[in-house]
């Protein structure tokens, strides 16, 4: 009987020498390791770099000394398996052969095979119901998650909802710019809604990093069982992607706070309600108004003498249909004109963005306002117009590695058509017109030819003929400011010399009124960092002078401050413009806007 067993022993012992070959002290030793997981075990192994890998095998046992059973992985070739459904907490042995291109076998260990022991399933059922308190999304989306990158966003849908108990319907782009290190943008407001940018207040009310720091710690060690295993990774893989997610989360929400604290400031700089598009489809003309803030007056739609009230009760965003013969729309709050805009002719639907720049597509899509429209290759750059002698002058400035087809229009009348000619540097182009029309009111188009041959819009910007206006971006390709002179064919950059057009120090420093918005008066600062002569008036939004402080007054350095009541004015948009000259240079400008709310 002894002799039996002793028998049995011996064949225990041969039988895997036998089955990985008898040379295989000679082979390669492939580092392989095992991690047990609810029901699971993970093995990971290393890959050689300089040889090519034709098959895999693994080779399972229950124990050092018995048969081998062979998991084929089918002609996949990778550096880790999950051995799953498993219904035993017994610990078992593994061993890895490799078979190269030119059929040498490379083999782990054999003497110390990898070992490891699952873990019993039954007892993670209360574990789980814990955790779908505190991950609910996470802890739902087990079964489909299959990487860590799934695992990442998941786990900050949670984080986000741990400050915002109701979800938003943009979470896919603010989980995409919080993941992602080369994702960035300069606005919320360009991927938020209003609605939805003002629920994220407290995720971005600071910058104190320990309560993320803490989640992100926590949710990794108590979700590890739960998915480390699921993910294919080890525990030392498992620790850096923690870190490295935290890494990312405080680069990315020091960013956050910073952009979210200027969106809501600039929000609070705009009127209480805005037109945010208009549309234009086979039903009729529409407009999309949104409101930023809550205020009581009355609002309403206007031409002339018609007008359409336009009730905020529940919804912060209102669709409202207009009469098919107007040819302009008012925006009123409490009787005062807060915007104008003249109708669209074509189909379509015109965005305008909250700093005031417009750009029309011919698809209906989905609507949402944004802080700014998409930055173009080509932009209108300068716009003036003379009343008296019906001018028009346009200035485009922008560049384009290849050349470009451009074409201006008045709505859909062709006004003009060149190529631009390709280069590094930002180039300037500007005509003007006499306009031979009766009309009060139009759109302004920049266009380029898109690979159908067909015009693209670029950007547009409304055009009010009955007074003159003289507007341009400050900087080139910037903001819309309202000036008092033209930089026509060059840079709108205001600090250049006359003569050798180098840059030079600013001359002073304007500061925005306060406070603003205001309901009575405001008051308007600026620091003189060198005497010069000295402008300084209030226009309206279609730059009208209002009031004039100072008319090239020679001042020396110093502070000085103006208050201004807008007791017998509109509520709506006026701006501050501070000009200011030195030297031989070009006068520097500058404007601010004010909103004034009855």
């Amino acid at each position: 009987m002894n002799r039996i067993k002793l028998n049995i022993f011996a064949l225990g012992i041969l039988f895997p020498f036998l089955l990985f070959g008898a040379d295989i002290e000679g082979n390669t030793s492939i580092k392989l390791d095992a991690y047990g997981g609810p029901g699971s075990i993970l093995l990971i192994w290393d890959l050689p770099e300089d040889e090519i890998i034709s098959s895999i095998r693994i080779f399972r046992s229950n124990d050092m000394m018995s048969t081998y059973e062979i998991i084929d992985l089918d002609g996949m070739i990778t550096d880790r398996y999950l051995d799953n459904d498993l219904f035993t907490d017994d610990l078992l042995f593994y061993r890895l052969e490799m078979e190269t291109i030119d059929s040498r076998i490379l083999s782990s260990a054999y003497h110390t095979p990898a070992f490891a022991r699952s873990m019993d399933t039954q007892h993670f059922g209360k574990i789980i119901a814990q955790l779908e308190q505190s991950y609910p999304v996470t802890s739902s989306a087990r079964s489909e998650i299959t990487d860590i990158h799934e695992f990442k966003s998941v786990l900050i849908y949670d984080f986000i909802l741990n400050y915002i108990p109701s979800g938003i319907s943009q979470m896919n782009s603010l989980q995409m710019y919080l993941l992602m290190e080369e994702i960035n943008f300069d606005s919320f407001l360009n991927i938020l809604s209003i609605k939805d940018f003002k629920a994220c207040t407290f995720l971005f009310a600071d910058n104190d990093p320990s309560a993320l720091h803490l989640y992100i710690e926590n949710a990794f060690n108590e979700l590890e069982p739960l998915f480390r295993q699921q993910v294919l990774f080890a525990p030392a893989e498992w620790h850096d992607e923690k870190l490295d997610l935290i890494d990312i989360l405080d680069s990315k929400l020091a960013a956050a706070v910073e952009i979210y604290s200027d969106d809501s400031a600039f929000l609070e700089s705009l009127p209480p309600v805005l037109i945010t598009n208009l549309v234009k489809d086979s039903s009729g003309l529409k407009i999309s108004i949104n409101r930023f803030n809550v205020h009581e007056s009355s609002i309403e739609l206007r031409m002339n003498e018609e007008s359409i009230p336009v009730p905020f009760e529940y919804n912060d965003s209102q669709m409202i249909s207009i009469p098919s013969h107007w040819e302009y729309v008012e925006l009123i709050i409490a009787g005062d004109v807060v915007q104008t805009l003249p109708v669209v002719n074509e189909e379509g639907v015109l965005s305008i963005a909250l700093d005031d720049q417009y750009i029309f597509s011919d698809e209906i899509f989905d609507l949402q306002t944004m802080r700014s429209i998409p930055e173009q290759d080509f932009q209108l750059n300068e716009i003036a117009f003379n009343a008296i002698d019906q001018k028009l002058s346009v200035e485009i400035a922008g560049n384009s590695e290849w050349s470009t087809q451009l074409g201006l229009f008045i709505d859909d009348s062709l006004l003009w058509e060149w190529n631009s000619m390709p280069g590094f540097e930002v180039n300037f182009v500007d005509s003007n017109w006499i306009l031979m029309t009766s009309k009060e009111n139009g759109w302004l188009h920049l266009c380029h030819v898109n690979g159908n041959d067909a015009w693209k819009i670029l950007e547009s910007r409304p055009l009010h003929l009955q007074e003159s206006f003289h507007e341009s971006k400050v900087p080139d390709l910037g903001i819309w400011t309202v000036l008092s002179f033209s930089t026509f064919g060059e840079s709108n950059d205001i600090t250049r010399s006359q003569q050798n057009k180098q840059f030079i120090p600013e001359i002073f420093a304007f500061y925005q009124n306060y406070p603003n918005p205001f309901n009575s008066s405001t008051n308007i600062t600026f620091d003189l960092l060198e005497e010069a002569t000295v402008s300084l008036y209030v226009a309206d939004a279609k730059g009208r002078k209002l009031r004039i402080y100072l008319d090239e007054i020679f001042l020396e350095k110093g502070f000085y401050s103006f208050d201004w009541s807008a007791e017998f004015q509109s509520s709506g948009i006026y701006f501050i413009i501070l000009q200011a000259q030195t030297r031989d240079y070009l006068p520097v400008a500058m404007s601010r806007k004010m909103i004034y709310l009855k």
